[in-house]
């Protein structure tokens, strides 16, 4: 079974030249997923292009929940056409909806957008899926 080096990487432990941490393929596209989603364009040294487009538009208070999630779907498919070649037949779900936010201080209604990535693993073809979410500004939901 080929292994793939975990995110992020410790560089400390490489250093020390300790075996670096890593997952199988399943995992290994988890990973990068969940870094192209969190990545803001330019955030990547080595890479601008490399990340979300979307979170440019966090806190547009002029853009509709229609028109995020459509934002959403095209970046993260042209994202991940280029960036995770070991899926194939993908496609992107993505919802907006009312969440509360838990905090110390307070329960606070925030806009969270819900992703799901399906398709097959090139490799192997098997089905594949991916879901995660985030908490976005600003505060108010259409």
């Amino acid at each position: 079974m080929k292994e793939y080096l975990k995110l992020p990487l410790r560089f400390d432990q490489f250093f020390d030249r300790k075996k670096l941490p890593s997952c199988g393929l399943v995992d290994s596209i988890y990973r990068n997923l969940h870094l192209i989603i969190t990545t803001v364009h330019g955030e990547n040294k080595t890479d601008a292009a490399y990340g979300a487009s979307f979170w440019e538009t966090d806190y547009d208070i002029h853009l509709d929940n229609d028109a995020r999630k459509e934002l959403i779907v095209d970046n993260l498919k042209k994202q991940i056409a280029f960036y995770e070649k070991r899926l194939i037949h993908v496609e992107v779900h993505v919802d907006v909806k009312l969440a509360i936010l838990n905090t110390q201080n307070a329960d606070l209604p925030r806009r969270k957008i819900e992703i799901t990535v399906s398709g097959q693993i090139q490799k192997t073809l098997e089905p594949f899926r991916f879901q995660t979410g985030l908490f976005i500004g600003p505060l108010t939901l259409d």
